[in-house]
C-alpha cells in the first residue's frame, strides 16, 4: 500500500522566521521519533537523497521497507513509504505518526492527486477513516495471491510475498512470507476468500499489543535470525531483540502459540538463565516437535551483491560490506569474499605466468564464466577465482579450513551469477 506524502514545513506561520535549514530540521525529526516510537522503530540514519538533499531514512518494522522522509528544500518534504507488507496496524500507526509529526511541526499536507501518484491509497491520511484500510489489503492480498497461482499454473516456481529485497531463501514451499511458508492449499483458499489469509499480515491489528510484538519476533526469526554463536555484535543484539519481545509478548498474554523450541535456541546462544529460560526449557521438552524448524537462514540464500552480481551461500554466514567495495560473508570456519573489479583493477590482479598455470579450473555457466586456482594446505585452503559476465568483471576468493568442504567451495563460486549480463 503505497503512501507518498508531499509537505511544506511552516506554511501555517509565514510571518515568522523562515524554517529551520533542512540537515538540523531531520536531526531534531530523528531524534523525536526515536522517542515516541520506542519499542517499534529498529533503526535510522541520514544520507544525502535526491541532489544532495538530506533524508531521514526509518525502518519501523522487520518486514516492511524503509520509510523516507525527503527534506527537498527548506520548506518541502516529501514522506514515501510501502506498508503493504506488514499490515492494516501498520499503516494506521505510520500514518498517526506523520501526522502527529505535522501538527507539531506546522506541516501543510498537499491533497492526494492520483495523476502524480500523491496521497495514501487507502484514503486513511487524508479522511482520518480507518474503515477502508482493512479492505484495501484484502483486495491487495487477493490479487498478489492470484499472480502466483497464475504463474504456478505455467509451470513457474520459487515465489516470495513481502520478503525483502536482497536474499532470496532456499526453502519448501509454495510462496515464502515474513512469517513462514504458505502452501498451494493455503493460496488456493485465500484467493478463494482473502480474510482466511490474514495471518500472513504481521501487524493487522490497530496499536501495539502482545500479539504485535510476537509478530515482529517471528518475523525476525524466519528472516533475520542466523542458528549459531553470533559472531557480530549486531547478531547479538538482534537475538536480544528476539528474546526481549518474546518475553514481554508472553507476560501479557501467555496463550498465543510462541516457538518453544526456537526460542530456547536463542537463549542458549546469548547464554541467558533465570526463570523465563527455565520456564521456556520446560515448554521446549513439551513441545511435540513436529515439521522442520522455524527459519529461513537454516538452507542456503541467494544474495544480491553491488554491481549486480549475486551468490549462494549458506544462511548461517555473516554477511558484511567492506570500505573497498567488496562483500565478505564468513563463519568460525569459512569465508566468501566478492569484489566488483574496474577494467584496471583486474589488470593489476592478472596472474603471472607461474600463477597462469596454477588457474587449472574453469567455469562456464548461463552468464558467467570464470578461471580459478586451487590451494589446499592443513588448516588453510583457499579458491581464488577471477569471474566474467560480459564486461563486467569480479574477484571471487573463498576460504575454508577443513579441506573435506572443497565441493562446497566450488559449488559457491560456481553459484556466482550476474543478474543481467552487461
Amino acid at each position: 500500500m503505497k503512501l507518498l506524502l508531499a509537505g511544506r514545513r511552516g506554511a501555517s506561520d509565514p510571518l515568522f522566521a523562515p524554517p529551520e535549514a533542512p540537515l538540523p530540521w531531520l536531526q531534531r525529526v530523528e531524534a523525536w521519533v526515536q522517542q515516541v516510537a520506542d519499542g517499534v522503530l529498529e533503526g535510522s540514519r541520514i544520507e544525502d537523497g535526491p541532489q544532495g538533499a538530506p533524508v531521514l531514512r526509518l525502518r519501523l518494522h522487520p518486514a516492511a521497507p524503509e520509510v523516507s522522509l525527503l527534506a527537498a528544500t527548506r520548506e518541502r518534504i516529501v514522506v514515501s513509504a510501502e506498508t503493504s507488507a506488514v499490515g492494516p496496524g501498520y499503516h494506521r500507526y505510520l500514518v498517526d505518526l506523520l501526522k502527529h509529526l505535522g501538527d507539531l511541526h506546522g506541516i501543510s499536507w498537499a491533497p492526494p492527486d492520483e495523476d502524480v501518484g500523491v496521497g495514501d491509497a487507502t484514503g486513511y491520511f487524508h479522511t482520518g477513516d480507518a474503515g477502508p484500510i482493512e479492505e484495501h489489503f484484502l483486495g491487495w492480498l487477493q490479487h498478489s495471491v492470484g499472480q502466483v497461482l497464475r504463474m504456478r499454473s505455467l509451470g513457474n516456481s520459487g515465489f516470495g510475498l513481502s520478503m525483502r529485497f536482497g536474499h532470496t531463501f532456499q526453502h519448501p514451499g509454495a510462496l515464502l512470507t515474513p512469517l513462514g511458508p504458505r502452501d498451494e492449499r493455503w493460496l488456493r483458499t485465500v484467493h478463494e476468500d482473502p480474510r482466511q489469509g490474514t495471518d500472513v499480515f504481521p501487524w493487522w491489528n490497530p496499536g501495539v499489543d502482545a500479539r504485535e510484538r510476537f509478530t515482529r519476533a517471528m518475523c525476525r526469526l524466519w528472516t533475520d535470525v542466523v542458528w549459531r554463536s553470533p559472531l557480530l555484535e549486531e547478531e547479538r543484539q538482534r537475538l536480544r531483540d528476539v528474546a526481549r519481545l518474546l518475553e514481554q509478548a508472553w507476560r501479557e498474554d501467555p496463550t498465543l502459540p510462541y516457538p518453544w523450541r526456537e526460542w530456547q535456541e536463542v537463549l542458549g546462544y546469548l547464554g541467558m538463565g533465570g526463570t523465563v529460560a527455565e520456564e521456556v526449557h520446560r515448554r521446549a521438552l513439551e513441545s511435540p516437535g513436529v515439521g522442520p524448524s522455524i527459519g529461513y537462514r537454516r538452507g542456503s540464500v541467494q544474495v544480491a551483491l553491488p554491481e549486480g552480481w549475486e551468490i549462494r551461500i549458506p544462511g548461517s554466514l555473516a554477511e558484511t560490506r567492506l570500505g573497498d567495495g567488496s562483500w565478505v560473508a564468513r563463519d568460525h570456519r569459512r569465508t566468501v569474499r566478492v569484489l566488483p573489479l574496474e577494467d584496471s583493477v583486474e589488470d593489476s590482479l592478472a596472474p603471472t605466468s607461474p600463477e597462469r598455470r596454477a588457474l587449472e579450473l574453469e567455469h562456464h555457466g548461463a552468464r558467467v564464466s570464470g578461471r580459478a586456482s586451487l590451494h589446499m594446505g592443513p588448516g588453510e585452503c583457499r579458491l581464488t577465482a577471477l569471474c566474467r559476465s560480459g564486461n563486467r568483471r569480479a574477484l571471487c576468493v573463498v576460504s575454508f579450513d577443513d579441506p573435506d568442504e572443497r565441493d562446497w567451495a566450488l559449488g559457491t563460486w560456481r553459484s556466482l551469477d550476474h543478474a543481467v549480463a552487461a
